[in-house]
């Protein structure tokens, strides 16, 4: 995996070398071609004629895009209140006292949704859908300015090694109008009463009030005197005949036509319209790719098994089982759940020869083990330790991360519910033997302890033992076959995925809160499935060992390992497309939705009859502190658990 990388860095950095050369000798610039650092903008105006043609059906675009419109501005607010409910989140937590750790979430790599950068965003697929937003986003831009008669001066690819996205070069000021032109004006209502000479009648003395009176007298006298000399100029114009009418008329439709030429200004629902349909495109892109994935694609895979091997001794090894082969059947009897593989075992007695079969790889066989003539008939999990509690009775004890209680005073641990239970019959000041394996950094077992703890009170109940751990549930121990499986729920995983679009939209009118709940619920978990997903952890496709829990079934049996293929392009597909355009909803600066909540601004301010060049400003402003508010935000979002110890320290928090 290093040398990959370094082989990719070394390829990136003679690529920029080249680029450096290519600059520096004027080829780039011949053939149209600017850089920023290693990227590449290959501008031209050769598909401008395909974009006149795909923009043809006009009615239809502009349909389009005021779908997207109303989409934005329902995105605009969700996120909005998503910001606004993370800062409040964080300050409450700071008012408490609380201090966040940095974790995986926090990390600078993981912020941007850069494939193969970002952990949770892997590089092949993760770089094709990135593509697919960043293009179909930009293109659908120049569709409706050119459905709205805005010029697109050119097209073109960004590329940095690989093409990463598209963009269109709209005209700006036939988009935006005078708009731009208004920021440069002062603003009148801001200013104090001065006329141009600097007199203010407020702050004047009376020699200046005197002589501020003559110059108006002065002033209207010229302008009285110019009115006369052109009414005589008028009378004279009048009688000079078709020539002098002529020659203004002239001049005239030269004027004319110089306006004529001149691009005409699009409106502000024009703009608005242009403005909504790159992020209408990504959310169709998104719906349409999701609807092929969680339909066709997912309807056609079906669960393998639910256990996995993750550790076996000799003799299973002997029988030919390896690692992440996934348990299917125990003579015969098919085994999803520790029930159906104590039922399986139940009759077997030490030493007897028992046929398994596994899959790897979609590959299935029967596989006969001699079972342990030493071994107890007993499968249990015990639990995983995954922190333990600064100055808990666990820490005092030495109980450590990454250890398995399997034993409490002799009695096996059979999954993290039992232990539960267990621990619910003891109470706080009671001896308890537990029985450890403990594992070195590597997952290797180092060794097998009883310790002895003095169970402590628990300090939300302190009517409740407690020990100071948390905890999930350990791998399961088949002491017959000498294996242990881990469990991950293949069956309940397929069954979340085929019912979760129906939960972003289904409403109970007898529950409405409860169904208002859900909704929301479904939407945070389809944004947040590739870092907190559906079972636990983030859900990134069906890659590595999750494949091997999966086969394809129906018309895609054929395709083998491609139908994961294309379930990963689509479902990666759909959820950036999805992520590029919610968050370009944000009405911050040079976001889309920062751009249209400013045009909005504009329209509504316009029809409360304000001045037209003043609302412009205003929105340029509001806009501005909004971007700032949602930049600081995220800032804020990303140090605060690297900061937050040194800052409630300072305050005594």
């Amino acid at each position: 995996m290093q040398t990959t990388t370094q082989l990719l860095i070394i390829v990136f950095l003679i690529y920029w070398a080249i680029i450096y050369i290519l600059k520096k000798k004027g080829i780039l610039a011949k053939y149209n071609i600017s850089t920023f650092g290693p990227i590449l903008m290959i501008e031209t105006d050769r598909g401008l004629h395909l974009l006149d043609k795909i923009a043809k059906p006009k009615r239809f675009w502009r349909l389009f895009a005021n779908i997207g419109i109303i989409l934005m501005f329902a995105g605009m607010i969700f996120m909005f209140m998503l910001v606004v409910v993370s800062d409040i989140s964080l300050l409450q937590s700071a008012l408490d006292g609380t201090v966040m750790e940095p974790n995986e979430y926090t990390e600078i790599q993981n912020i941007f949704l850069i494939p193969g950068v970002n952990q949770f965003i892997p590089l092949v697929w993760g770089f094709i859908a990135l593509i697919v937003a960043v293009f179909i986003h930009e293109m659908m831009h120049s569709v409706l300015a050119r459905a709205e008669d805005v010029k697109v001066h050119s097209v073109g690819l960004i590329v940095a090694l690989f093409p990463i996205g598209g963009f269109a070069k709209i005209d700006d000021k036939q988009l935006y109008g005078d708009e731009l032109d208004a920021l440069d004006e002062p603003d009148v209502e801001n200013q104090s009463e001065s006329d141009e000479n600097g007199y203010n009648d407020l702050t004047a003395s009376i020699e200046e009030i005197r002589e501020h009176e003559r110059l108006k007298k002065e002033q209207a006298e010229a302008e009285t005197v110019a009115a006369q000399a052109a009414a005589v100029q008028e009378v004279a114009a009048s009688e000079s005949g078709l020539n002098e009418e002529n020659r203004f008329s002239e001049k005239k439709t030269e004027s004319e036509k110089k306006t004529e030429n001149e691009p005409k200004a699009a409106t502000k629902t024009q703009r608005s319209r242009i403005l909504a349909a790159g992020v209408m495109a990504n959310f169709v892109v998104a719906l349409i790719a999701a609807m092929l994935f969680f339909g066709p694609v997912i309807g056609v895979m079906e669960p393998i098994g639910n256990f996995q091997i993750t550790d076996l001794d000799n003799s299973a090894v002997s029988s030919g089982l390896t690692k992440e082969m996934v348990l299917i059947d125990i003579n015969g009897q098919k085994v999803s759940n520790t029930d159906e593989i104590n039922q399986a075992l139940a009759n077997v007695t030490p030493g007897d020869p028992v046929t398994v079969r596994a899959s790897y790889d979609r590959v299935a066989e029967n596989y006969t083990i001699i079972t342990n003539a030493s071994a107890d008939n007993v499968n249990y999990a015990g639990i995983l330790i995954a922190t333990v509690v600064s100055g808990s009775p666990a820490e005092e004890a030495g109980l450590l991360p990454n250890s398995v209680i399997f034993k409490i005073d002799g009695e096996y641990i059979v999954d993290a519910d039992h232990f539960s239970e267990l621990m619910a019959e003891r109470n706080p000041g009671d001896v308890a033997v537990f029985t450890v394996e403990e594992y070195d950094e590597n997952g290797v077992e180092t060794g097998i302890k009883d310790i002895t703890i003095t169970l402590g009170a628990n300090p939300n109940d302190e009517s409740r033992a407690y020990i100071g751990i948390t905890y999930s549930g350990g791998p399961i121990h088949i002491g017959l076959l000498g294996i242990s499986v881990g469990y991950f729920n293949a069956e309940g995983y397929l069954e979340i995925l085929e019912t979760l679009p129906s939960m972003l939209y289904s409403f109970d009118f007898s529950e409405p809160k409860e169904s208002i709940m859900t909704i929301i619920s479904a939407w945070l978990l389809v944004m947040m499935m590739p870092f907190l997903s559906i079972l636990g952890e983030g859900f990134g496709g069906f890659t590595g060992v999750m494949m091997q829990f999966f086969e394809p079934v129906g018309w895609a049996e054929p395709l083998g390992i491609g139908i994961f293929w294309i379930a990963n392009m689509l479902y990666w597909i759909a959820w950036l497309n999805f992520y590029v355009g919610l968050f370009n909803c944000l009405p911050a600066i040079p976001l889309d939705g920062g751009h249209l909540f400013r045009t909005y601004f504009v329209k509504i301010a316009e029809k409360l009859k304000m001045d037209p060049k003043r609302a412009v400003r205003l929105s340029f402003r509001a806009s501005t502190y909004l971007t700032a508010f949602i930049f600081m935000s995220f800032l804020l979002m990303f140090i605060w658990p690297y900061i937050s110890s040194f800052v409630l320290g300072i305050f005594g928090g």
